[in-house]
Order: structure tokens, then C-alpha cells, then sequence
């Protein structure tokens, strides 16, 4: 049953960049379930990205619709496509404003958003990485969280090694459709 309301809300918090998808909604319910991070960790970040999309929602325009919002431990990436610079400062105070936000990656590009084609190619292309990073050897797929938006991957959570990193950033830039890699995990706690 946890599970099942689990991949209900994750999947719905994927956003219109990956509506259709109910793989990446599996692999978010996934992530959820197997992440080594605590259950209250993971309810702040499932929180913040609730409010930063209400927020959203409350705008003019179809900045919710338009706008991917990832979080992980408090850092929220936003990336996606608007027509008008002028709506960056807005969607900029919405994540500020939420409780907990400690850190924003904007990579929101000024252009049309991607067409319905486009976007069903790229969530193929994101689920094919999931899948990949699943099944090799070496790799520990819930360390990583994949947004893939204009061809660019973008790589949220913590290395846990510098082999497996490595092994991880191997099979993305392998695979077709993926441009350009940017990395925005944090490096492990030295104990």
C-alpha cells in the first residue's frame, strides 16, 4: 500500500516534461523506497517540490506546466523552457520563498518550451539511463537523480565513489540523445 501512494505522488510530481511516463514515476517510487537517506529527508524534499509547484500553479502562464522542478536534500534544480526573461525573477521568488530551500541550480533556457515529440523522446531517453544505471554492475542507481531536458542530463545526489561515478557518467554519455552531462552531485561526508 506504501508503495503504491508512494509511486501515485511521485508520479504526479514528475511535471509535464515527463507526464506520460509511468517508468520514471516507478523509478521515482523506486529511488524513494530504496534511498539510504532518511524517510523524514525524503518527505522535506517531496514537500518543498509540493510547495514550489503550488507556487508555481499560482502564477500567470504555465510556468507549472513549463518548469522541471528536482530536489534532493534541500537543493532544488529547475530547469525547462519560457519565452520571457522577465518570469525568471518570479519563478525565483516562489522556490526562495519556500521553507528549507537551500541551494537553486537555474537552468531555465529563454525559448519555446520542447514540442510533445521532443519530450517523449527525451523521457525514453531518461527511462533507457535508469534502466542502464540499474543493471550495472558497480552502480547503485538510487544514488543518482537523472532530469534530462534539450538533451542535457543533469545529475542530482551524492557520489559515493569516484569508480562508480565514473562507471555512472560512462553509460549516460553512451547513450544516443544525450548532449551535454552536468553534474550538480555532492561528494560523500569524510567520516
Amino acid at each position: 500500500m506504501k508503495l503504491c501512494l508512494i509511486t501515485v505522488l511521485l508520479f504526479f510530481l514528475t511535471g509535464c516534461q515527463f507526464w506520460g511516463t509511468l517508468a520514471n514515476g516507478a523509478h521515482k517510487a523506486y529511488i524513494f523506497w530504496a534511498d539510504d537517506r532518511s524517510f523524514s529527508d525524503d518527505l522535506t524534499d517531496i514537500r518543498i517540490n509540493l510547495e514550489i509547484r503550488d507556487g508555481l500553479a499560482r502564477q500567470k502562464g504555465s510556468l507549472f506546466f513549463d518548469i522541471e522542478v528536482s530536489v534532493f536534500e534541500g537543493e532544488v534544480l529547475l530547469n525547462g523552457a519560457i519565452p520571457d526573461i522577465d518570469l525568471i525573477q518570479q519563478i525565483l521568488t516562489v522556490v526562495w520563498s519556500v521553507k528549507g530551500v537551500r541551494k537553486v541550480y537555474n537552468y531555465i533556457r529563454i525559448a519555446e518550451p520542447l514540442s510533445v515529440d521532443r519530450v517523449a523522446t527525451e523521457a525514453g531517453i531518461a527511462a533507457k539511463i535508469r534502466t542502464e544505471l540499474g543493471l550495472t554492475n558497480g552502480i547503485e542507481s538510487s544514488n543518482y537523480k537523472i532530469t534530462l531536458e534539450n538533451g542535457t542530463v543533469y545529475l542530482m545526489g551524492i557520489q559515493s565513489s569516484p569508480q562508480e561515478y565514473a562507471s555512472a557518467l560512462a553509460v549516460i554519455k553512451n547513450t544516443i540523445g544525450v548532449e551535454h552531462v552536468i553534474c550538480l552531485m555532492r561528494k560523500p561526508i569524510e567520516s
